[in-house]
């Protein structure tokens, strides 16, 4: 057996050859989803428990609600912010969002130009390549404009 993980549909793969994309399609393919704010929380607070330490909760909400790449990431986060109050800091909402304010500038998406014209091409019911065409046809120059 083969697991492949990745963060897109086996069709959708770049630089994967159209035989290998169509076998990987053949087998079970898996959504996972962004995890929810109550789930993040739960890992938080279980792992507080789990290190017998105290992290208010406002500061966990703080986490779950800003953190939402990965679990490593958030309880990376978490062990970021126990670290400031083992160096003598208090730790509230503002002193994680110091501590964290790196990663969090990194965690807002930006949305890419292929991702407009995707999005687009799906509401016309339209290709993509066909944006990109030379065609003149009318029901091509709206989402070439909107795009």
């Amino acid at each position: 057996q083969l697991v492949i993980s990745a963060d897109r549909s086996p069709s959708d793969l770049d630089g994967v050859e159209e035989r290998i994309k169509s076998r990987l399609g053949w087998g079970l393919v898996a959504d996972i989803n962004e995890t929810t704010f109550e789930l993040r929380l739960g890992i938080l607070q279980a792992k507080v428990e789990q290190m017998s330490m105290y992290v208010p909760d406002d500061v966990l909400e703080f986490l779950a609600r800003n953190i939402k790449s990965n679990i490593r990431e958030l309880e990376g986060a978490l062990n970021k912010v126990a670290h400031t109050s083992l160096i003598g800091r208090s730790m509230t909402v503002e002193s994680a969002s110091e501590t964290l304010a790196d990663l969090l500038r990194s965690n807002h998406k930006s949305i890419t130009i292929a991702e407009i014209q995707r999005k687009i091409a799906e509401f016309f019911n339209i290709k993509v390549a066909d944006m990109h065409s030379n065609r003149r046809l009318r029901g091509l120059v709206r989402p070439r404009q909107i795009a």
